[in-house]
């Protein structure tokens, strides 16, 4: 493997939290966010366990956490894999997230008032900052924290929990993609007016920019992704 100490015994040891799976989840999942993991890669239990100092167990906890969000998975009597997306995954992903977006962008304006929806302009604020340094992991979650939020005020359970699966499945698509990141930002173009128009309660032109952006983004990734140069293997 290309980075041996990632696997070193007790490299990644987690200490002694309550649930040693999803402890376990959560340290993969940035190591899979991070690139320490790529698309496409074999999950050894046994070499996991020896990372994050445990037993087997809490290492398939935690592979089955991941599952459940996208990021792993597993293919009988061959093992766990980072999940490696495709152009189908990127429009289904995308198209899904839209429809979530749009909801929520009606449900937050109508139950929303002015200073709950003005902190879409600090969230926006902290995404222009991350930009300018240059930080593409930090983008990509400071834009995936933007949207979560016009998620959150939606005040709506159900359409969350849909929603959070697709967050570390667009986190992975930017990870993958992490190469051609600002032409895929680029592309899809600032969140100001989707920002503008939510906060001035403007329903339908904050639909119409959410539309504009994610469809854009969307096709921007594939577009890429058609590019990608394919696996030796």
């Amino acid at each position: 493997m290309a980075a041996n100490s990632r696997r070193q015994t007790g490299n990644g040891a987690l200490g002694m939290p309550t649930d040693l799976g999803a402890a376990v989840a959560i340290s993969l999942r940035d190591r899979i966010l991070d690139g320490t993991f790529a698309p496409g890669e074999r999950l050894v239990e046994t070499e996991l366990a020896d990372l994050f100092g445990t037993s087997r167990g809490p290492v398939r906890d935690g592979l089955s956490h991941l599952e459940l969000s996208g990021l792993v998975v597993t293919i009988p009597r061959r093992g766990s894999f980072v999940a490696q997306l495709a152009v189908d995954d990127i429009e289904e992903i995308y198209s899904l997230r839209l429809s979530l977006e749009i909801l929520a962008i009606a449900r937050a304006v109508q139950r929303c008032d002015t200073d709950e929806l003005s902190q879409l302009k600090t969230a926006l604020g902290e995404l222009r900052q991350a930009e300018q340094a240059g930080n593409r992991r930090k983008v990509a979650d400071a834009d995936m924290a933007l949207h979560r939020m016009i998620i959150e005020l939606a005040g709506h359970a159900r359409l969350a929990s849909a929603w959070e699966r697709l967050a570390d499945q667009t986190l992975l698509l930017m990870t993958e993609l992490s190469e051609v990141a600002p032409e895929v930002q680029a592309a899809a173009g600032d969140h100001a007016d989707i920002v503008e128009h939510l906060t001035a309660g403007r329903t339908a032109k904050a639909q119409a920019a959410m539309t504009a952006h994610l469809t854009a983004a969307s096709t921007a990734m594939i577009e890429r992704l058609g590019h990608q140069p394919e696996d030796s293997d």
